[in-house]
């Protein structure tokens, strides 16, 4: 690109910006783009306030412990970010899978959550905690065997929802 043409999609960018309203109207997605101004699409937007969720447990316990599994958001962006939860209490997910990725416990299984929403406002860096305690039981109430499970965890928002990444737990003798 050269030199005289640089200042040119700079000035057609930020005008586009304009157009937009804000960068807060913009996608929510990190490196999010632009499919509305065809001869832009595919430019990189900075990113915008993200929340990342994990999950948190011990990655091995005893056949009838109770693991407590927290889910964690975190607001890993420079401002402050507002998440618009469903339910009271916030109505986060965890999802246990057996080997064979046959889901074994849901937390939500079964549950009605209550259609009302819970602000949660996260500073640049803060998070917030949702835990469970599950009994290794599967979603009839039966005790679970050893092995290794896969957990994820689910948070849903107003308009979408976060997942962690897969992890594994093993229960042991």
């Amino acid at each position: 690109m050269t030199a005289s043409f640089q200042p040119f999609v700079l000035g057609a960018l930020l005008a586009a910006l304009a157009l937009l309203g804000s960068l807060d109207r913009l996608p929510e997605r990190a490196g999010a783009e632009l499919p509305l101004l065809g001869w832009l699409e595919g430019v990189p937007l900075m990113p915008t306030a993200q929340p990342i969720v994990e999950l948190v447990f011990p990655p091995e316990v005893h056949l009838g412990d109770t693991v407590a599994i927290t889910l964690r958001v975190r607001n890993h962006g420079s401002r402050p970010l507002e998440l618009q939860l469903p339910g009271r209490p916030a109505a986060f997910d965890i999802v246990v899978t057996g080997p064979d990725g046959a889901e074994i416990w849901r937390r939500l299984h079964g549950a009605v959550t209550a259609s009302a929403l819970m602000l949660v406002q996260l500073a640049p860096g803060e998070s917030r905690d949702f835990t469970v305690d599950w009994a290794q039981v599967d979603n009839a109430g039966r005790q679970v065997g050893p092995g290794t499970y896969s957990v994820r965890g689910i948070l849903p928002l107003q308009k979408r929802r976060l997942t962690t990444a897969t992890t594994e737990l093993i229960i042991a003798r």
